[in-house]
């Protein structure tokens, strides 16, 4: 239930307007919160899942430049991403941090090693040469094979490093909507807007919207609506009857899997051309893991039930048996998946769904409402930056706004929660925090690393938990470093609300223990009904929710 202001029972008439509704919390309508708010608009966004759970926390994990972008020609799309890549670094140091890439290149393959090489130097001139280090090379199997001893030998002419950056794309969607809390947003995970209210000429004036946990349904006057809803735009569209000339998305399906590290030792992340298709994939060290994505194919159908299939999985491990013949990868060796939808901007039906541009579109709408479809993670801020122009535009020139009120959004140079009072925003003063909780607190190596790589400065209210109470300090899982302070903090500071919020996204057992959190969620669950002071039946659909999604991404094993 809502307990806002400008929130009110559908039974009452809403008393205060907000400037604007934002559709949808992933990475982008997260963004667009984050920035208007910090501009000095009132706002209210509306989430129907978890922030966060749909495409934008099933990513291949990456913030980079669009390497690949190149092929097709893409410059400005490079430019942009390289560009926004070195702010995330900036804004976020622990979330986004540099990471090798290796690029191996065998004899006969095309583009060749010249022009690859080539490549990688226009790559670093569109990141102005700074991007995190230079890109090297290694010339002849000897040398490629001192670098990452897996790579299959055979014809192998020898390797391009280059460097891009790993994220935790869920928590750095969670920052952005923590960020935009602090600055004034109302951000809500589990409410779905239902309906548009119009006013005379089909203006929209207020959106209806439902608690998907208990049915109550409230009401919110608005000047302005942005739909930033991913992979549901089109579904939302018809939903909520908005009129529109074509459908606006081609969905493709990416899905990933993770195979134990044992299996897959990797040094680097490694840039492969898979040998059935030819078309681009990763090997990246990940989470005491190894993850192998992406597919890239057309997906008709309910966004909410995309999953892995068989043929998937068969691809991924197959198309790294071809690089690293060692490994002989088999479906046993998959500990998880995840699958999720990409919303290309519908384009040339010929193309191929890798050939479909990643570039983002706007659409302002004379009702008041502003669609952004399309776009990838890594500029997220940037197109967050672009329709709030266009919103604020379009509400200033219908009177509803005036532009001297607003302040510069700043999100360029503002530090998201997890990296304020760093100086300088680094990954070295992050790596000075973990030694500070050592010190202090007496954590082990293994808890401070994982602490402040994830939380940042937030780490120290982690720590002191656990120094007042050491039994918080245990693992949820002893092959990896997730503690049960974790669990507390995540209901009360980090916006959990359900058992697949904590283990899905918060501390994503889901994704990387052997048993998919299946052994110690009941455990999980009772600690979360005591926080929340969850019924005992809630508790129980909690855990059949849970226990749904581990099938959902074991689905796969059926065929």
């Amino acid at each position: 239930m809502l307990d806002l202001g400008a929130v009110e029972a559908t039974a009452s008439p809403a008393v205060q307007t907000v400037d604007l509704v934002v559709i949808g919390g992933g990475i982008t309508g997260a963004g667009i919160a984050r920035d208007a708010a910090l501009r000095g608009l009132s706002v209210v966004l509306f989430e129907k899942g978890d922030f966060g759970s749909g495409t934008s926390s099933k990513s291949s994990k990456l913030v980079h430049g669009g390497l690949r972008y190149l092929e097709h020609g893409e410059i400005g799309l490079v430019f942009e991403s390289v560009s926004e890549r070195r702010v995330q670094t900036q804004v976020a140091p622990r979330l986004v941090r540099p990471m090798p890439f290796l690029i191996p290149v065998y004899k006969g393959a095309k583009p060749s090693f010249e022009i690859m090489n080539l490549g990688l130097w226009i790559y670093d001139s569109l990141a102005l040469f700074r991007a995190p280090r230079m890109h090297r090379t290694f010339r002849g199997a000897k040398a490629a094979l001192e670098v990452e001893p897996q790579l299959r030998e055979e014809k192998l002419r020898g390797a391009l490093e280059y460097f891009d950056c790993a994220t935790d794309d869920a928590r750095l969607v969670l920052e952005n909507v923590l960020d935009a809390q602090a600055a004034g947003a109302r951000c809500h995970n589990y409410v779905e807007v239902t309906g548009l209210h119009r006013g005379q000429g089909g203006t929209i004036e207020a959106v209806s919207a439902r608690d998907c946990r208990t049915g109550a349904t409230q009401r919110v006057a608005c000047k302005g609506v942005i739909l930033a809803a991913g992979a549901w735009t089109d579904e939302s569209i018809r939903k909520l009857e908005v009129p529109m000339a074509r459908q606006l998305l081609r969905r493709t399906k990416g899905v990933h899997i993770v195979v134990p590290r044992e299996r897959l030792p990797l040094v680097r992340a490694i840039t492969l051309l898979s040998p059935l298709d030819g078309r681009v994939m990763f090997a990246i060290p990940w989470r005491e893991r190894t993850v192998l994505g992406t597919t890239d194919t057309d997906f008709e159908g309910s966004a909410d039930e995309v999953c892995a299939d068989g043929q998937d999985v068969r691809y991924l491990y197959e198309s790294a048996n071809g690089y690293f013949p060692g490994a002989k990868l088999g479906p046993d060796d998959v500990i998880s998946t995840w699958a999720g939808l990409r919303p290309l901007i519908r384009g040339d039906e010929d193309a191929s769904e890798s050939e479909t541009s990643r570039e983002h579109e706007v659409f302002v709408r004379d009702d008041g409402m502003v669609i952004i479809a399309g776009g990838k993670l890594t500029t997220y801020r940037r197109m967050a930056k672009q329709v709030v122009d266009v919103t604020v535009r379009a509400l200033v020139a219908r009177e509803l706004l005036s532009a001297d009120r607003l302040a510069p959004a700043g999100t360029k140079h503002r530090p998201l929660p997890g990296a304020v009072g760093l100086d300088p925003p680094t990954l070295e003063a992050v790596a000075g925090i973990g030694r500070e909780l050592m010190a202090r607190h007496g954590l082990d190596l293994d808890t401070a690393t994982h602490l402040c790589g994830v939380y940042g400065v937030r780490s120290w209210q982690l720590a002191e938990r656990i120094a007042a109470a050491p039994h918080l300090g245990q693992r949820l899982d002893p092959e990896l470093p997730y503690v049960w302070a974790e669990i507390d903090f995540a209901v009360q500071h980090d916006l959990a609300v359900t058992l697949e919020d904590v283990l899905a996204r918060r501390v994503p057992l889901l994704l990387t223990s052997r048993d998919q959190g299946l052994g110690v969620c009941e455990a999980v669950a009772a600690r979360m009904a005591e926080l929340a002071a969850w019924s005992p039946e809630l508790l129980t659909r909690n855990l059949e929710e849970y226990r749904h999604e581990v099938a959902l991404s074991r689905r796969w094993q059926q065929g």
